[in-house]
């Protein structure tokens, strides 16, 4: 039976060794089971889903086309400038996300093309130290919604690196989110 499981191992960010090991299994085992070269029982989705954070049936669902929050268009310096809700504010498309969110560029930012609309999958809370050295879609506590590359800081601060010359690194930021760059699309 075809699963999700690498679906989501790779959404989490983790290596076939670190979900073997939240499941007390070998990473042969979990490929065996992405794979579907072993049966996959339920006592094994429920392992599974536990570890990755979903629902077991998560695990069993096909990909489908999705609805995805347009947060706004990103403008100069990598700043999200927000759309009103009812300006196009959703986009449909098939993504591999539990949490996707959306947002076009209007100029280049970095290696980022003007054009392009990038597709992020926010961070749950307790997966936030994953964003260590990401691309990501940022809300800054109080503040705005940047693309930056995050660096864990000090004391639960984050330093928000940004992708072109024209701004500053911001040191010692609390974040509200941060969503992880997993696909641009660039229309022509």
């Amino acid at each position: 039976m075809q699963t999700r499981i690498r679906e989501f191992r790779k959404l989490r960010g983790m290596t076939l060794k670190e979900l073997a090991d939240k499941i007390s299994t070998t990473p042969q085992t979990v490929q065996r089971l992405e794979t579907a070269n072993m049966t996959v029982s339920t006592d094994w989705l429920e392992k599974i889903a536990r570890a990755l954070l979903v629902e077991p049936a998560d695990l069993l669902g096909t990909r489908s086309s999705r609805e995805i929050q347009l947060l706004g268009r990103i403008g100069d310096h990598g700043r999200v400038n927000r759309v009103q809700q009812e300006q196009n504010s959703i986009i449909h498309l098939d993504v591999p996300a539990d949490n996707p969110v959306a947002a076009r560029l209007d100029t280049s930012v970095g290696y980022f093309e003007a054009g392009t609309v990038l597709i992020a999958n926010r961070f749950r809370s307790e997966d936030l130290d994953n964003a260590h050295g990401v691309d990501c879609l940022v809300a800054v506590a109080d503040g705005p919604i940047l693309l930056r590359r995050l660096i864990r800081g000090r004391d639960h601060g984050w330093t928000l690196v940004p992708h072109d010359n024209g701004s500053e690194v911001q040191y010692d930021q609390t974040i509200e989110w941060a969503a992880r760059i997993i696909m641009s699309i660039k229309y022509y």
